[in-house]
């Protein structure tokens, strides 16, 4: 270690203010209907977000048969927003939606084949025929469109999440059944629907996603059925919920689910209730509806109550309110405290270690969901690199919960030979398994290969 006597001093890194954009978590937008919404690289939005979701229909992309529309539909997405913008994409893939424009939500080829179906009205009274979700034959046409859709999008470049879209109204966990036109009493008496046939269909789909996506993280939208919800992080998906109040989220997921699963790896995801229009009808406070959604281990938050061409427009104030959520949404690593000697002594002929204590929190509301590695480098007067040390946290980056504080040491062997003079420390954070990117800290110093100099 350092020599013996050596004086210590201790340090606190100054903390940064600024939005941070890692994998595994963030703001998103809603990217509309296909690539109709193309901002400007300075867009406001794009300051807060960094990741777009959209939601087609199973008839988007198979209209004409397997995979017919995949090429037309995912490639401008993927060329605007992850090659030309450098952002992240999400889907949901629906198989009903009252929001849909046309009469077949489920391709009518799929009804051609046999499947079963009901009568609906959509929100602009169009007839819409929609599928008997517990049906075994839809089940099997639709897993293989989920193994179809696996092969195609599964670890590509910029895909950040993909949810589970087969069963319910927009794909969510429920038929619709406060809603005018949609499932009746009677027609789930007809279909044969039961609490257990639900579930079983569910769980099917469930793991036909666990088994299409194996490298891209797969969300399912929870609510009041915790048989389902449990399967899902069994079988390692994840929780999002589209309900999202000044009084909490539907369902009361935050509480019942979000706080212990977390815990588990499950990642959570919000999306608000109500567009800002709405919300100042129903005279609900937007700043209390952020504040109820970030006392959940919330890593995602759908930014949906404007459209993303309407956050040009919003008020000053609602912007403000937004980008201060965005920095404490998932996972925020900081260095409270780092203990240093204020000397190193050289030799010209004998390496030297130089022993540091640091000490983490994590000041996000979310636990961070891969085990990431800290990379110390000790530069000279020039900026030259003249020692590096990689670290493995002893209490890995996964066990770093919120407002909890970890220490940590790490020994950074110095070469013989070096000048006396002043030398700067940095740190990076990376997964180097991957592919060495590094994570973004809430320190200042940053440089411009994402290190900090502390």
């Amino acid at each position: 270690a350092s020599a013996p006597g050596l004086e210590w001093r201790q340090v606190a890194p100054p903390l940064s203010d600024e939005v941070l954009f890692n994998p595994g978590m963030g703001f998103y937008m809603a990217g509309g209907s296909g690539l109709g919404y193309k901002p400007k690289p300075d867009a406001w939005l794009l300051s807060a977000c960094d990741i777009v979701y959209f939601r087609p229909t199973w008839n988007d992309l198979e209209e004409n048969g397997p995979e017919t529309g995949f090429e037309k539909y995912f490639e401008p997405i993927f060329e605007f927003w992850v090659r030309q913008r450098g952002k992240r994409v999400a889907f949901r893939i629906m198989s009903e939606s009252t929001h849909y424009r046309g009469k077949y939500a489920t391709p009518k080829w799929i009804f051609d084949q046999g499947v079963p179906s009901v009568l609906h009205r959509g929100l602009r009274n169009q007839e819409q025929v929609n599928p008997v979700f517990w049906n075994p034959l839809y089940l099997k046409l639709h897993c293989e469109f989920v193994q179809r859709l696996g092969r195609y999008l599964d670890g590509r470049s910029g895909l950040e999440y993909v949810d589970i879209g087969g069963i319910g109204e927009w794909g969510e966990m429920h038929l619709g059944l406060h809603m005018q036109g949609r499932w009746t009493p009677e027609q789930l008496e007809q279909t044969g629907f039961n609490r257990d046939k639900y579930v079983a269909a569910y769980r099917q789909v469930i793991d036909a996603h666990a088994k299409a996506f194996l490298k891209t993280h797969v969300f399912l939208n929870v609510g009041s059925y915790p048989e389902i919800n449990d399967y899902a992080a069994l079988r390692g998906c994840h929780f999002r919920q589209d309900g999202l109040t000044p009084s909490g989220p539907s369902a009361n997921v935050g509480k019942l689910y979000y706080h212990p699963y977390s815990r588990r790896g499950v990642i959570c995801n919000y999306e608000f209730h109500s567009s800002y229009r709405s919300m100042l009808e129903k005279q609900w406070d937007l700043r209390k509806t952020l504040e109820q959604g970030l006392s959940d281990p919330i890593s995602y938050l759908n930014t949906n109550i404007f459209s993303a061409r309407d956050w040009e427009k919003a008020p000053a104030e609602v912007k403000e309110i937004f980008l201060t959520a965005a920095k404490k949404v998932g996972f925020r690593f900081v260095i409270t405290k780092l203990r240093v000697p204020t000397r190193l002594n050289l030799s010209k002929h004998m390496p030297s270690r130089l022993l540091i204590e640091h000490t983490w929190k994590n000041i996000g509301v979310a636990p961070c969901y891969e085990s990431y590695a800290l990379q110390f480098t000790l530069h000279d007067g020039n900026g030259k690199t003249v020692a590096t040390q990689q670290h493995f946290p002893v209490h890995p980056t996964t066990l770093w919960f919120p407002d909890d504080e970890v220490v940590e040491r790490t020994l950074i062997r110095v070469p013989a030979g070096l000048p006396d003079g002043d030398y700067e420390l940095k740190v990076a954070m990376n997964l180097p398994e991957k592919d060495g990117q590094n994570i973004l800290l809430g320190l200042t110093g940053r440089d411009e290969a994402d290190q900090y100099r502390l």
